[in-house]
């Protein structure tokens, strides 16, 4: 299993390289963006299939959570005083009312990708969840300006409001002591390396948009 899941995480990293590859040739961009939402299912999805240890609970939480990201994100864009003013463009797919179904996977996504990250590192559930809200953090950080190049979401006058970070690592703290309190995430080697992953697409994707 290990062997399997070892070879399956140096696939991920190398179709996520030729993803950087793809946003970065113009000609190729549109399709690497009409994928994006199939991306983000699949990460959450293989994670998933390589997870060791299931338990009903803390399925039922992170699916609470997804839906409680959507909310929030609905919220957010409906009153502009959670993270700012910003709305969604076409690239995260359908949703409602202007909001991407999606929006509440990747936050899913994201908490289940942290916490298993850090479970079994930290055992500390009130360490473990600032940590995890930090991760997350710094991921938005590199994640936003490659949102605004891409058409995932746009913010009011293309700047990103620092408001919104305070949102974002408030908002996933409390998302992480919802699951750190309520029961143990379980190690997860492919989540973990999901979150690197992508963390590495963003960074390069920052890197090259500030460039050029």
């Amino acid at each position: 299993m290990n062997n399997v899941e070892n070879r399956f995480i140096t696939l991920v990293a190398i179709i996520y390289s030729i993803g950087i590859l793809g946003f970065m040739i113009p000609s190729l961009t549109p399709a690497f963006i009409w994928l994006t939402p199939y991306n983000i299912i699949a990460a959450f999805v293989f994670s998933w299939i390589f997870h060791k240890k299931w338990e009903a609970k803390h399925v039922a939480i992170i699916i609470t959570i997804g839906i409680l990201g959507f909310l929030l994100e609905y919220a957010g864009v409906k009153t502009g005083s959670i993270f700012g003013s910003y709305h969604y463009g076409h690239t995260l797919g359908k949703g409602w009312q202007g909001v991407p179904y999606l929006i509440g996977l990747n936050w899913a996504a994201l908490i289940f990708f942290t916490s298993s990250l850090l479970a079994g590192r930290v055992n500390n559930p009130y360490g473990a969840s600032f940590l995890g809200a930090a991760m997350m953090t710094l991921y938005d950080y590199f994640l936003e300006p490659v949102a605004m190049r891409y058409d995932f979401w746009h913010w009011s006058h293309n700047k990103v409001p620092t408001q919104n970070y305070i949102a974002w690592f408030i908002a996933s703290l409390l998302m992480h002591l919802l699951l750190h309190l309520s029961t143990k995430p379980q190690r997860n080697k492919m989540a973990g390396a999901m979150y690197f992953i992508q963390l590495g697409f963003f960074l390069i994707l920052f890197v090259w948009i500030r460039l050029f």
